[in-house]
């Protein structure tokens, strides 16, 4: 029977299983790493800017643009989740980072000034926003003239078998809701569309790029612990039948076995990467 699809709903959903999720996803950060490096490298922080970090997480990259923005410069970093900021709070706090400040906050409603910003990041968060048409339309608000964005999302499902050797599996048991609607990691992810996306919503110059890089994890249950526990497909399979679940895994077993190495797994995983202004 097709679901029920509503904004607050998903809103709900996304906040508490990213709850969940926000102690186990900092390990699987640090795989990401290299693509948030990428983000931040499209940006260029300079020394004195104000930057928002829509979707922070942990509190990347925001706390590694505070770095880069110094003593004078200041950097805020948003998210729905109320524990990933607690988590961000704490290694801020770790860091003796001063100039960085986190909140809990809806990225489609930006509880936050116009014209406030010099530039603003998201690394992986468009894809998951409740609303990304109003998220961008909200980013684009808070910017000063001429601000910069540069983000990330990921590729198509081909392009990133890190996600696709589970998520393709689930996919084929998931039922679309009462529009036809299937929401997956991907959208987005075309040649192009995250830029149009971005235009269609007043900023311009936009540019993309593609980073591929391969994820390396010694055992398939690494990878399944990392996947299940460190973000919100654990959940989601969680709510299938038990015998939905064990065919999931079949499959995602098999699927391992394209990527198996000497020392264990190298599964492949694009990004696009985009940059654009006010």
């Amino acid at each position: 029977m097709p679901w029920k699809y509503s904004d607050e709903y998903y809103r709900e959903y996304t906040r508490t299983t990213w709850n969940a999720a926000a102690e186990p996803y900092v390990g699987l950060m640090e795989k990401l790493e290299p693509f948030r490096e990428a983000v931040v490298g499209g940006l260029a922080p300079r020394p004195g800017e104000t930057v928002l970090d829509l979707g922070t997480g942990p509190g990347e990259p925001a706390m590694t643009i505070a770095v880069a923005v110094g003593d004078r410069g200041r950097v805020v970093g948003v998210d729905l989740s109320e524990r990933m900021i607690a988590l961000a709070e704490q290694l801020a706090e770790r860091r003796a980072l001063r100039n960085v400040a986190f909140r809990t906050m809806d990225c489609s409603r930006l509880a936050l000034p116009d014209a406030s910003f010099d530039a603003a990041v998201s690394a992986f968060g468009f894809q998951i926003f409740t609303d990304p048409d109003r998220a961008a339309a909200e980013t684009l608000r808070v910017l000063r003239p001429g601000g910069r964005v540069s983000l990330c999302v990921w590729s198509t499902g081909e392009r990133v078998p890190f996600l696709d050797v589970l998520v393709a599996p689930m996919l084929s048991f998931a039922e679309p809701d009462e529009t036809g609607y299937l929401p997956t990691p991907y959208e987005t992810g075309g040649p192009g569309e995250m830029v149009r996306f971005l235009e269609a919503a007043g900023f311009r110059d936009g540019r993309e790029s593609r980073i591929e890089r391969t994820l390396v994890f010694h055992r398939p249950e690494d990878y399944l612990d990392a996947l299940l526990r460190g973000t919100p497909l654990g959940h989601s399979l969680s709510e299938e039948t038990a015998e939905v679940q064990a065919e999931v895994l079949r499959k995602t077993h098999a699927n391992l076995e394209r990527y198996r190495v000497a020392d264990g797994l190298a599964l492949p995983a694009e990004v696009v990467l985009v940059t654009a202004r006010k």
